[in-house]
């Protein structure tokens, strides 16, 4: 392990809305001794449970908080939900500024009279609030559209690979008579993706950094896997020295939610060879 070459992606970390959504957090807590987060601030578990002893509790429907204060976190929420939130609460609103212009985007097409389709995953919450946002004149697509006749307005999700929209624009041109499209995806997601892909061309293995359950790090794995042998891990006990047999590199890059500290205890235990 000690002679492996380790290249590590710049372009990898905290983006601009998670470090934003997080002081907003840490600073909420001044002064008071919780607030609640209506679903994790970010997709990143070691940072939700260190969020979580200063005092931000993350909790799954509005029942169940307690105090007075709710952040809303960097993913946005349904605008319904908000308006729930408002009568009865105080709120910080985390909701990155790209989230938040791909929402008045979805909410401005389906003012025009536009179908808007929301491009991204269906279970993700900025999803979610982005379909509010279109209201009755939202869709979320699928790879089965097929709608005649009809204007489109399309929003894809802020984390998106700027290459699927591509194919379902695609696929979504010959059913319509018109299409209006805002580019809404995050630069620093494609500046990230861009990265991690010459990376991958160029080692032996790839190791990619970030919550399980964080979209944009399981999107930049599964790019990876398709060029490279790699590996989605959250914390350096879950490496094992089978990975790197007969390999001379290693790429790392990390998700749009994972702290650079965490990335560096991993290239720590890399380097020193477990």
């Amino acid at each position: 392990m000690s002679e492996m070459k380790i290249y590590y992606a710049r372009h990898s970390g905290f983006c601009f809305g998670v470090k934003r959504a997080i002081k907003m957090a840490i600073d909420a807590t001044r002064g008071r001794k919780v607030v609640y987060s209506l679903g994790p601030l970010i997709h990143n578990p070691i940072v939700v449970d260190n969020l979580s002893k200063k005092g931000i509790i993350t909790v799954s429907n509005i029942n169940e908080i307690k105090g007075r204060h709710v952040i809303i976190r960097s993913h946005g929420i349904h605008p319904a939900i908000g308006e729930r939130l408002k009568k009865n609460f105080a709120i910080i609103d985390a909701t990155c500024p790209k989230v938040r212009r791909a929402q008045l985007y979805a909410q401005k097409l389906a003012k025009e009279g536009y179908k808007v389709i929301i491009v991204g995953e269906k279970d993700h919450p900025e999803v979610k609030g982005l379909l509010g946002y279109a209201g009755q004149n939202g869709e979320i697509y699928t790879e089965g559209f097929k709608m005649k006749n009809r204007r489109i307005g399309i929003v894809p999700q802020t984390t998106l690979n700027i290459e699927y929209l591509t194919q379902a624009v695609s696929k979504m041109l010959p059913y319509v008579l018109e299409m209006k499209i805002y580019n809404t995806i995050c630069n620093e997601t494609i500046l990230r993706i861009n990265e991690t892909l010459e990376i991958a061309k160029k080692v032996d293995v790839m190791i990619i950094v970030g919550g399980k359950n964080s979209a944009n790090t399981t999107r930049l794995y599964q790019m990876c896997k398709r060029i490279r042998p790699s590996y989605h891990i959250e914390t350096a006990d879950e490496i094992l020295p089978d990975w790197f047999n007969n390999n001379r590199s290693i790429g790392i890059t990390a998700g749009a939610s994972t702290p650079k500290e965490q990335v560096r205890k991993i290239v720590r235990c890399l380097k020193r060879g477990f």
